[in-house]
């Protein structure tokens, strides 16, 4: 079997029935109608915590007036403008850098801590979907849609990035999704049940999510060290069938068998699908190491990346993407006011310095400390 790298849940979505006080509605509708004069996410305040959120200036369909995070570790939040402690009124939808860096359990404690210090009172919960993650090391994998096997209700997709070779054979599956660049096959749809084979390395590269080679500890610049993840995915109707109500307890107990399930039923085969009884053909080594892994499942891993470091990748990355897009806008200013390109290059320092001292004499001082002063909140969640 091949190495794995990283399991875990890397997904979960959780309806709440209960509901915001008005004073904290009245705080979400004031920051979304802010945010819709500026068009960029506001700032807000909510709870006797004062916990900090970013507001968005639209909503979600279901009736779901505001849409908030608190931060890439954390969570979106979708609520109605309903002070009613007997509706669904809450969507969350912990992502998955939360379940990375807290576990399962601890992402668990954390929401409900986090939704308290809001001032959400909460009466009753629903899981709605759950993703489990599988990484492994698997350099020498090769993905074909073909050698999948399924349920013939089953929907199959596939695309392949940019990156891959060319097929010598005219009749092998292709398919073609834009805006996505990495290889993967699709098997099943949302909100059913849904399992996934694709290339996180190229993923993790391509959406900047470069965390994730520390947790892998792999190298990012080795081509070579080809990480492929499996996901399984119980959307809400897949979930409806297994039990009446959708709580976290029997979430946590049917998760494991519906998993083992759904890894039997969606196979990854190890030879050509032309032969008679295809049910007798053995999974290949990559779905050996899945089933196996799954069979072996810990009730409460520890988490697999500290919080403090993965806010210190994203600090990093935030870093370098600033300073790139801070010179490239100077060098697109200084050419707009016909500096010489030779100049620029000759007195690169002093033509900042210019530009600074312009800034804080068109600005002022109180203009700058507005400016870094809304900057400062936006940035609060990648502080630590």
């Amino acid at each position: 079997m091949y190495p794995v790298l990283y399991s875990g849940f890397d997904s979960l979505d959780i309806a709440f029935k209960g509901a915001f006080s008005p004073s904290v509605l009245d705080a979400l509708e004031t920051a979304r109608l802010a945010a819709e004069v500026t068009e960029k996410d506001h700032p807000a305040q909510l709870g006797i915590k004062a916990l900090p959120v970013l507001v968005k200036a639209t909503g979600r369909r279901g009736g779901f007036r505001y849409v908030f995070d608190n931060g890439p570790t954390g969570a979106i939040f979708a609520a109605k403008a309903n002070s009613s402690q007997t509706d669904w009124n809450l969507f969350v939808s912990l992502r998955a850098a939360c379940l990375l860096t807290r576990g399962y359990d601890g992402a668990k404690v954390w929401l409900h801590e986090t939704l308290q210090g809001m001032g959400f009172r909460v009466a009753a919960v629903s899981v709605n979907r759950f993703d489990y993650a599988i990484d492994i090391l698997a350099s020498d994998f090769t993905l074909d849609i073909a050698n999948f096997l399924a349920p013939g209700q089953a929907k199959a997709r596939a695309h392949w990035s940019k990156e891959a070779p060319p097929s010598k054979d005219a009749n092998a599956p292709k398919a073609v999704l834009r805006g996505r660049q990495y290889e993967s096959a699709t098997i099943g749809s949302m909100p059913n049940r849904q399992v996934i084979l694709y290339d996180k390395r190229r993923e993790a590269i391509d959406k900047n999510n470069l965390h994730w080679f520390e947790v892998w500890k792999v190298d990012l610049h080795d081509p070579s060290a080809r990480v492929w993840r499996v996901e399984i995915r119980a959307g809400r109707d897949a979930l409806a069938k297994l039990m009446p109500f959708r709580t976290y307890d029997a979430i946590e107990a049917h998760a494991k068998p519906f998993l083992i399930k759904a890894a039997s039923d969606i196979r990854y085969l190890d030879a050509d699908l032309n032969q008679s009884n295809v049910s007798r053909i053995p999974s290949h080594r990559i779905w050996q190491t899945v089933q196996a892994t799954l069979e072996n499942l810990s009730s409460n891993p520890p988490p697999a990346l500290l919080e403090a470091r993965a806010l210190e990748i994203l600090r990093l990355q935030r870093q370098a993407m600033a300073l790139k897009q801070g010179m490239g806008n100077l060098l697109n200013y200084f050419l707009l006011r016909g500096v010489s390109p030779d100049e620029i290059v000759e007195n690169f320092k002093s033509q900042i310095d210019q530009a600074a001292a312009r800034y804080a004499h068109e600005n002022g001082k109180l203009g700058i400390r507005t400016k870094v002063g809304e900057i400062d909140e936006r940035l609060a969640f990648l502080k630590g």
